[in-house]
């Protein structure tokens, strides 16, 4: 009976030691966060002026898992301390970023997905920027395109070699939120892997929306927005990297200069600038300029960002980032003073 017994237990924890080992294959956990000490030194609103703390922007917790074969999935959930994403009572919250499967050479060189996914506008672009802990890229800072959308996605190469290759998304246009709506947004990008460390992307984007009312002449106009951009970037192994995006955005009949005209379309322009360069092996030093123009037909309604930091990395995959940002806006204060924010930061990132 003890033999019987001591067997048994045996045959149990070699299955167990075999799904577990099935489980390490198919299955990979991993995370990112950035977090941060912040100072407010100034800031166009009085209110938030020396306003000091801890906080934490971001948390990533991701599941990939191999389905089968030919399909993977991943699941990613996010949370931060913006008011968006807190709960009622002002607690951390926890939203899906990430629900997809891919099925992996659904033809020659392409795969496609399916679910809540990245969009085409700035995927590439903000890898080769490398800062993600520090700053968004300059579309998804002014909200220029979403960084999710629930929809389907084909991405491939259309060169064998892998120099250029494409992603086309149909999307709900509704981010990482349910559908409300008949319209839909539809997305393109290419994207060429050029010599010696140079890569490019040119990328566009059509929403089309409900027709909106002109109180002017009380008809109903077409409100569809377009979005166009390019992005450049050079990096030189580890030693240094650059690189440049501009995009345009234009919707139409979507603002009036006064009560006493039509509609007109609204048009909006964006440029960033950026590089990063190695001091030693643990020291990076960081730069960033962007200027936003939401409105080219309004005089006072831009801004231009700063940012420079000094990165140092203890390990691998951990970041210590003493950094500051600062804002200029063109709109002036109630006494027709300049308007601007200064933060200064120590960004703690970390991924495993």
């Amino acid at each position: 009976m003890k033999k019987i017994c001591t067997i048994s237990i045996m045959l149990i924890l070699f299955a167990a030691a075999n799904f577990a080992q099935e489980i390490k294959d198919k299955v990979k956990f991993s995370g990112m966060i950035y977090s941060d000490f912040f100072y407010n030194i100034d800031n166009a609103d009085a209110a938030k002026k020396d306003i000091n703390g801890f906080q934490i922007r971001r948390i990533y917790f991701t599941t990939d898992i191999a389905v089968a074969e030919k399909f993977d999935a991943r699941f990613r959930l996010e949370s931060d301390q913006s008011a968006n994403s807190n709960t009622p009572g002002g607690k951390l919250g926890v939203m899906v970023k990430d629900a997809y499967l891919k099925w992996k050479g659904l033809f020659s060189g392409s795969d496609m997905f399916v679910g809540i996914s990245p969009t085409p506008g700035f995927d590439v672009s903000e890898s080769a920027w490398g800062y993600r802990s520090l700053e968004k890229t300059i579309m998804d800072l002014d909200g220029i395109v979403p960084s999710r959308d629930f929809g389907v996605d084909l991405k491939g190469k259309l060169a064998g070699d892998g120099i250029v290759n494409y992603w086309i998304k149909l999307a709900n246009n509704s981010g990482n939120g349910p559908e409300t709506d008949k319209y839909k947004r539809y997305y393109a990008m290419l994207h060429f892997k050029l010599a010696d460390g140079f890569q490019a992307t040119v990328y566009g984007d059509y929403a089309s929306k409900g027709d909106k009312l002109d109180n002017f002449d009380k008809v109903f106009k077409s409100n569809n927005q377009f979005v166009g951009s390019a992005f450049l970037g050079y990096k030189q192994k580890e030693d240094f990297s650059i690189g440049a995006e501009v995009f345009i955005r234009s919707i139409q009949n979507n603002f009036a200069k006064s009560a006493a005209s039509a509609l007109q379309n609204q048009n909006s322009f964006g440029l960033s600038l950026w590089g990063w360069a190695s001091l030693s092996e643990d020291f990076k030093l960081v730069g960033r300029f962007d200027s936003y123009d939401p409105n080219s037909d309004l005089d006072s309604d831009g801004n231009s960002f700063f940012l420079a930091g000094l990165d140092y990395r203890p390990a691998k995959n951990v970041s210590v980032i003493p950094n500051f940002e600062y804002v200029s806006y063109q709109a002036k204060d109630a006494q027709g003073n300049s308007k601007s924010d200064l933060v200064a930061r120590i960004t703690f990132a970390y991924s495993f």
